[in-house]
């Protein structure tokens, strides 16, 4: 999804306008230290990361939320172990003319050629030119000091719809010894991801559909990425639409076929998107982002970009499964749950904590155990806040309302969850300023952005039947 698809947000540049084909030397670094960060006063969009050997550079689509016509830089982000990153800010910036393909910048992909040069292709949109998208080119040194070549841009082929043509992700194929770009593309109707190759980095050949919507309906197939690791290949893509989360597809072999995981194929809610598979050549991260929410209120729709969220994916019985990066585990301040068992109707409180906390521990499965609840701003049993575990529905969900209206309202965010033939399940939960993050048995995840959760109490609570928990 990009936003100029859904709302109606302007972005501004920070520290100037771009001259084209000069180098954008602005940088504002600054240190963060957040499992979800973000800018002090802006926004992450779709992240475009990607490993130089040394570090993560994780390059976004910078939301600024102010009143320019022109919106979302491309800016830097770059870490080690992600909890502690740099912030270069915004690196590649927009060009703030209503007539500029580069009006607005969408999502792209970085690699570094044989020579050490950086290349970045990213989208160039306007939605007043026609056709509105096209395939832009930059070239840096270093990866912070962009020259921009917009000689080498191109637009979709014929066999595509002109003005959805975006989101191009570029690796080198070992095999062609070529480069391939994958591109969200249309096609008869229906999202597709389009393949092009190149040897030099600056002409592209289209080289037909790669894979063709496989859910039954039309959806986009947004911010494509394809990555090796652990003898097999791995596709994800983001579904602008229907579910509005982060898929993968698996296979043997580069050029496909592509396949679905068995029993499910995304490891994450609507609470987190655009997701790009990265990785170092020893483990495996999926990362997108955590939205906002409209006005800011937690009883309103998530809307578009919010905080970097990362995932780390262990390849287990030909699935990915999700967890809490490893060196995030290691630094993060840990709360073990105590053993205790909670009467039906009863709760436990955890007292409000303004430091970063993962907290851990099991809930036993046994005939007593029907349904609870993890309770946010807490008050006596009483919120609005609320992630209820169904045993008897296979669900995690979040809804935004208090447990005496949720029959007349949808989950805002929902992971089918198999609790059948499990003895117990281990949680572990990530509270962090407005963020709320569970992951359970590391097999699936449910982000989420609550704004009253924000240092206060939580609770634990058994809505049908006692609840027993360990640590």
């Amino acid at each position: 999804m990009k936003k100029w698809l859904s709302i109606g947000l302007s972005i501004a540049v920070i520290g100037g306008f771009f001259l084209v084909n000069k180098p954008y030397l602005f940088s504002n670094k600054t240190t963060i230290q957040q499992i979800y960060p973000r800018s002090n006063e802006s926004f992450v969009g779709d992240p475009m990361p990607y490993f130089n050997g040394e570090e993560f550079m994780i390059y976004y689509l910078e939301d600024l939320r102010d009143d320019q016509t022109g919106f979302h830089p491309i800016s830097l982000m770059t870490t080690t172990d992600f909890i502690n990153y740099t912030d270069h800010s915004e690196v590649i910036p927009f060009v703030n003319d209503q007539n500029d393909q580069e009006l607005a910048l969408g999502t792209g992909s970085v690699i570094i050629d044989s020579d050490g040069l950086y290349h970045a292709f990213y989208t160039g949109h306007n939605g007043s030119l026609s056709p509105k998208e096209a395939i832009m080119h930059a070239t840096s040194k270093d990866g912070v000091k962009w020259n921009k070549q917009p000689e080498h841009a191109f637009f979709a082929s014929t066999q595509y719809e002109a003005d959805d043509f975006r989101d191009p992700f570029v690796f080198y194929e070992e095999d062609s010894q070529e480069y391939w770009m994958l591109i969200t593309a249309r096609q008869n109707g229906t999202g597709v991801i389009a393949r092009y190759t190149s040897t030099d980095l600056i002409t592209w050949e289209d080289q037909g559909t790669f894979f063709v919507n496989d859910f039954g309906n039309d959806s986009n197939l947004e911010c494509p990425s394809l990555v090796y690791f652990e003898g097999k290949w791995y596709l994800a893509f983001s579904d602008q639409w229907d579910k509005r989360v982060v898929h993968y597809r698996i296979a043997d072999s580069v050029n496909g076929p592509f396949v679905k995981p068995a029993n499910l194929d995304h490891w994450d809610s609507s609470g987190f998107y655009a997701g790009r598979l990265e990785t170092d050549g020893e483990k495996l991260y999926v990362m997108g982002w955590i939205p906002t929410k409209e006005q800011h209120r937690d009883n309103q729709n998530y809307n578009w970009a919010g905080n970097l969220a990362v995932h780390e994916l262990i390849a287990k019985d030909d699935k990915l499964l999700p967890t809490l990066p490893e060196s995030v585990k290691e630094q993060v301040n840990t709360v073990a749950f105590t053993n205790q068992t909670i009467p039906e109707g009863q709760s436990i409180t955890f007292d409000a904590n303004e430091e970063t906390v993962l907290y851990s521990g099991k809930v036993v499965l046994d005939e007593q155990t029907k349904k609870w609840a993890f309770q946010f701003n807490s008050k006596e049993n009483q919120s609005d806040l609320n992630v209820i575990f169904d045993t008897e529905l296979n669900t995690v969900a979040y809804y935004n309302r208090s447990l005496d209206r949720l029959e007349n309202y949808a989950p805002q965010t929902e992971m089918p969850f198999d609790f059948a033939g499990r003895s117990s399940v281990t949680i572990k939960l990530v509270l962090e300023d407005d963020i709320v993050v569970l992951y359970l048995d590391d097999e699936i995840v449910l982000s989420n952005r609550m704004y009253q959760a924000k240092d206060s109490d939580w609770a634990i609570m058994a809505i049908e039947g006692q609840l027993k928990i360990e640590s």
